[in-house]
């Protein structure tokens, strides 16, 4: 509750900073998932049977991410979790432009709205996504098992193995510096996120998976490759494409 008034103070005072040229608008937000194309960093090729999350609120604000140009390096992670998930090297989020509070579970096979999205005109740089932990009024069917993120699919590899998997992955902070580059005025128009399902699956090494259960269902243990790579995907940044819609919504 403090964080919505404190943020929704900082929509007033962006308003009344921008001057006459500023004005109150709401937008609609979607959600919707992309699925894996080709074998992960690790040689295997994803089936997904399921994919959902938790997600919301998701925050806009007008400062702009700026990827890291340092040279490549050797990332200790990488013994882990895969590569190195891309960062912003240097990234303030500035002032808040506008956000959906609400809190929904996403089928990301087939997607949904999120809401309409309080907001302002202005230079938009960038949102905040959070996944969050999911209630009994947020997930009423319990798709997530209490999780903010959970896939269910098969894993195949080239030499003919294959890994039935059941996953899930909570995170301690929003994902903070996603990329949404716009100038928006008062025109008709929605965001759209789309979630790059490959990228929250290209890390993961499925050999790494163990303890399945009786119908042979593999999880993802606390601290193995496989659960910090997934963990690790649904970090990046880059796995969040958002773009804007032009026209009225259908």
């Amino acid at each position: 509750m403090i964080r919505r008034h404190v943020l929704m103070g900082a929509l007033a005072l962006a308003l009344s900073g921008c001057g006459s040229e500023a004005e109150r608008r709401t937008f609609p937000v979607e959600l919707t998932g992309t699925l894996p194309s080709g074998a992960n960093e690790r040689g295997w090729t994803v089936t997904l049977e399921s994919a959902h999350a938790s997600v919301g609120p998701v925050r806009f604000f007008n400062g702009r991410v700026l990827l890291s140009r340092r040279a490549p390096r050797f990332d200790w992670y990488s013994l882990i979790g895969g590569t190195a998930q891309a960062h912003p090297g240097h990234y303030v989020a500035g002032d808040a432009l506008g956000e959906v509070l609400t809190t929904a579970t996403v089928d990301l096979l087939t997607g949904a709205p999120l809401g309409d999205a309080s907001a302002v005109t202005g230079e938009y740089g960038s949102l905040e996504l959070t996944l969050a932990t999911p209630t009994a009024s947020t997930d009423a069917a319990g798709a997530l098992g209490g999780h903010a993120v959970r896939v269910r699919g098969t894993a195949r590899n080239a030499d003919g193995g294959a890994v039935r998997f059941d996953a899930v992955a909570d995170l301690p902070a929003p994902v903070a510096g996603v990329r949404f580059e716009k100038s928006l005025g008062m025109e008709a128009g929605r965001v759209r996120i789309a979630v790059d399902l490959g990228t929250w699956l290209g890390r993961i090494d499925f050999a790494t998976a163990t303890d399945p259960d009786a119908d042979g269902v593999y999880t993802f243990p606390a601290g193995s490759q496989a659960q910090n790579a997934l963990v690790r995907g649904v970090e990046d940044t880059t796995t969040y494409v958002v773009t804007w819609e032009e026209g009225a919504a259908q």
